[in-house]
């Protein structure tokens, strides 16, 4: 028997998110998902207008570009 996390589920591989704590100038991909330290999931971002730019930040911290999630 497995045993899902679900919370946070509404994101996933290849959503357009910004991060609440960055401001509205930059605007990223989800590229992967993994556990921090503490347990807490992490997106991992790359940036869609500067491609070198890779981050990870909490997925409470994310935001949907898109409107009611759906293109």
């Amino acid at each position: 028997m497995r045993i899902r996390d679900l919370q946070d589920k509404r994101f996933k591989v290849g959503d357009l998110v910004t991060v609440r704590s960055l401001g509205d100038k930059d605007q990223f991909c989800i590229i992967g998902f993994k556990r921090g330290q503490g347990g807490d999931r992490l997106a991992i971002l790359k940036g869609l207008f500067r491609q070198t730019y890779v981050t990870e930040q909490p997925v409470s911290e994310l935001q949907s570009l898109l409107i009611r999630g759906k293109l």
